[in-house]
């Protein structure tokens, strides 16, 4: 298999490219290994989640954002490439610093309430499977527009401590939430379509406009981009 790789080091990328013997069922992940340990050790790229950290493995596969982890390799060709809109640190190592300083900007986490709460998974539903790999924030054109914008992965975790029944602020961390402009988001439904995990982010975002603009802290946008995607 060719396997062709775009490299960032110095400040500026270049394209490399590996021969590598596949096995079948091999994914992504297993050919990143076989290169690092058998051709080139100096290729960097992000694995935690084999140890048990989710979402640390996304990359672009011919074209289209991943989790190298569970993607099975095809046919005699791969392009991998680091995901957009992030900085790109090594190879195909991104910063994903932004993402968890939007965290803690906007407060998101649970604030407990006192005594003692049952959870079942109902009210959560898919955006308490979010595991921050980055993958919607990568094919957001808000966030290209819009850097102020929060980006489908945190409205989603935004949304599941807010139908969390243990959460003490409830709709007043809403306020907490402004400066993260919701009404940025264009409904594009990239980031529900590239999710890996299916967490559906574009929903959370539309609900949480909605209260948002019920509490009259923001005015939903009319306007959009002229498309529907990318």
């Amino acid at each position: 298999m060719r396997v062709r790789i775009k490299r960032f080091s110095g400040g500026v990328f270049k394209t490399e490219e590996f021969e590598v013997d596949v096995p079948e069922g091999s994914t992504v992940l297993d050919v990143l290994f076989k290169i690092k340990e058998e051709i080139d050790p100096t290729l960097s790229f992000r694995a935690m989640c084999r140890a048990s950290i989710c979402g640390t493995c996304a990359v672009k596969v011919n074209g289209e954002p991943k989790l190298a982890c569970n993607t099975k390799v095809e046919g005699e060709d791969l392009t991998l490439e680091p995901i957009d809109n992030a900085v790109p640190l090594k190879d195909l190592i991104v910063d994903q610093e932004v993402v968890f300083s939007r965290l803690r900007e906007g407060k998101v986490w649970v604030v407990p309430k006192e005594g003692e709460i049952g959870l079942s998974a109902g009210p959560l539903g898919r955006a308490s499977d979010c595991i921050l790999c980055g993958i919607c924030d990568s094919v957001c054109p808000s966030l290209l527009e819009d850097r102020a914008f929060g980006g489908p992965s945190f409205f989603t975790k935004v949304y599941r401590i807010l139908e969390d029944p243990r959460d003490g602020k409830g709709e007043e961390r809403l306020k907490d939430l402004v400066p993260f402009k919701a009404q940025s988001c264009v409904h594009c439904n990239n980031c529900n379509v590239y999710c890996p995990k299916g967490c559906m982010p574009e929903r959370w975002i539309k609900l949480i406009e909605s209260k948002l603009s019920q509490k009259g802290y923001i005015q939903k946008r009319t306007e959009d981009f002229g498309f529907l995607g990318f």
